[in-house]
């Protein structure tokens, strides 16, 4: 008996026999600013897909779904270490999400900023990162474990102008700050 329902077993034989074909069609499921030039292209050492295209993930990932009707529904499911367990569905994230971005946008932070989260894996972790796409600012994530030296050291390398630290009393809730300017 095969794990791998005939549908799927079809789509896997599709993309080995037509990469390029299959990444394309699937691709065309999804929401685009921009549609591509060239689907792939390759020069070696390096390769691109999607070349020339646009699109915002944050948006792919919640106000799509709410548009469509499935803001009701289910997004985030969370379950912790002490069996807590949270739902978020795709309005709330929505909601979450735009406040998140307008609290980067009031700290100053802009398109092409660099912001380090430094939280505990957890939706908000999650929501703050999908916030950090949506205004366009590139984020670093720190999972945990490091000094605060060594913590320090990352933020510096990545350039950031603000960091989302966790709390010492609440590791759940980020607290932000700025980086001074160099």
């Amino acid at each position: 008996m095969s794990l791998i329902t005939p549908n799927i077993h079809r789509e896997i034989q599709d993309g080995l026999q037509d990469p390029i074909g299959f990444w394309e069609r699937a691709a065309k499921e999804l929401p685009w600013l921009r549609s591509w030039d060239r689907v792939f292209e390759w020069d070696f050492p390096t390769f691109r897909w999607f070349v020339g295209a646009q699109t915002n993930l944050a948006y792919t990932s919640i106000d799509y779904h709410v548009e469509r009707g499935r803001g009701g529904h289910t997004a985030i499911v969370y379950i912790n270490e002490r069996g807590e367990r949270s739902l978020f569905t795709y309005a709330q994230m929505l909601y979450e999400v735009k406040r998140l971005a307008a609290a980067l946008r009031g700290q100053g932070i802009e398109k092409g900023d660099r912001v380090t989260i430094d939280m505990p894996t957890s939706p908000q972790a999650i929501l703050l990162m999908l916030a950090c796409v949506r205004i366009g600012a590139i984020h670093s994530v720190v999972f945990a474990g490091f000094g605060s030296k060594a913590l320090a050291d990352r933020i510096a390398a990545s350039l950031a102008v603000s960091a989302a630290l966790r709390s010492l009393k609440d590791s759940s809730r980020p607290r932000s700050s700025a980086m001074p300017s160099s």
